[in-house]
């Protein structure tokens, strides 16, 4: 599904990705792991076309990416979340998801989207919003202004936007999707990505969530200081030594 083959990316004298390689099966789900600065989501705004990497290549579904614009990616089939909830808070729930519907002629849609609510939609994309609220649990609260849902909820809203983008993404990069959730919520959101994964799609997701990692990834890549430093199931990355002490420190070993 994805290839990336030696990405190197620097700010000024900061190597902040050196030469790091890897890949995600179709159907599967791969994480990205490593401390904080390691270049996980350097990693991500390059393939995503955010930042331009200085060397490398990038392959979606056997074709070259690299260096092009987010939006030339994302109409490829590649669904990004971002560290910050990138939802609408003064919005409904389903006005967000009308907003994520709609191909991306901004200023020919937006204003008439949020004005005409049901009304502009073409049936198969409100069909498409309907069926997400009901797989999201969303809709009960589909009125609800965002700002007053609880921040669990706001995530989910999140991934439901993407569900909902137009193309329908089959690669979802999910950057850090279990910050600040309970317990109980990033459960749930395990729960929406594994039966999303039945259905066909692929995942590579940024996360410090180690329970959560180590539990629904097929295969993990771990960074440090911008390097791969391993990579492999999860199984061989919780017993690599080196992962270890990228994350501990040898007095943390100790």
């Amino acid at each position: 599904m994805l290839q990336v083959q030696n990405l190197t990316k620097s700010f000024g004298g900061l190597l902040a990705v050196n030469n790091v390689s890897l890949a995600v099966e179709e159907k599967s789900i791969l994480g990205l792991i490593g401390p904080n600065g390691s270049g996980k989501t350097v990693t991500f705004d390059c393939i995503t076309g955010f930042q331009k990497p200085e060397h490398g290549r990038i392959f979606f579904q056997d074709q070259e990416i690299t260096g092009r614009r987010p939006n030339q990616i994302a109409l490829r089939g590649v669904g990004r979340s971002f560290q910050l909830t990138g939802v609408f808070t003064k919005l409904t729930v389903y006005q967000n998801l009308i907003f994520a519907v709609q191909e991306k002629t901004l200023r020919r849609n937006f204003n008439t989207s949020l004005r005409s609510v049901k009304g502009w939609l073409p049936p198969d994309r409100a069909k498409r919003i309907d069926q997400v609220l009901e797989f999201t649990g969303l809709r009960k609260v589909k009125e609800e202004v965002v700002a007053n849902l609880p921040y669990g909820q706001q995530k989910i809203l999140e991934f439901a936007s993407l569900m909902v983008m137009t193309p329908d993404p089959v690669l979802y990069m999910l950057d850090e999707p279990f910050a600040g959730l309970t317990h109980g919520e990033v459960d749930n959101y395990l729960s929406l990505m594994r039966d999303r994964r039945e259905q066909g799609r692929t995942f590579l997701l940024v996360e410090h969530n180690m329970r959560a990692i180590m539990g629904i990834c097929d295969c993990i890549v771990v960074l440090d200081h911008g390097e791969k430093i391993a990579e492999g199931c999860p199984g061989e990355i919780q017993a690599n030594q080196r992962v270890v002490e990228a994350y501990l420190g040898h007095g943390g070993i100790a």
